[in-house]
């Protein structure tokens, strides 16, 4: 496959939704050999075709309305091939309360009332710990 071939295959790619750099660079090795790719990336860097702050700060914000944590939000987030800088930047500029939002999500499954036994007790923590809230909050949420 040649450079611009290339190029329009990451664009085509792009048309259809927002990837982060380590995304597309994986796409784009499966086509091409890794001299093309890389002057593919520059190029669709320099064009600002790819933004990976913009694309945290927006998975960021789809992540929080579902409740997710924080622990949650950087393994979702390592998955799409973005930086751990960019994510612990990103996560930096969020204006969030993360024991708000896993009260939030406590409510949501449990309703207000507090655990009955040690079962239930387990259930909620299991279940925000799935969710990706700090063990620290997750405590605080269901005393």
């Amino acid at each position: 496959m040649s450079q611009e071939q290339l190029y329009d295959f990451a664009v085509g790619l792009l048309a259809k939704r927002d990837y982060a750099s380590g995304e597309i660079r994986r796409q784009l090795s499966k086509q091409g050999d890794n001299e093309l790719v890389e002057k593919v990336m520059d190029k669709l860097l320099s064009h600002h075709y790819l933004d990976d702050a913009r694309l945290a700060e927006r998975e960021i914000s789809k992540q929080i309305a579902k409740l997710h944590g924080v622990s949650r939000i950087k393994q979702e987030l390592r998955q799409k091939g973005l930086d751990s800088l960019v994510i612990d930047q990103a996560l930096e500029d969020t204006d969030v309360d993360w024991f708000e939002l896993c009260l939030k999500a406590k409510e949501k499954k449990f309703g207000d009332s507090l655990a009955a036994d040690h079962t239930e007790k387990a259930k909620m923590v299991r279940y925000l710990q799935y969710r990706g809230h700090s063990m620290s909050a997750i405590l605080e949420c269901i005393s």
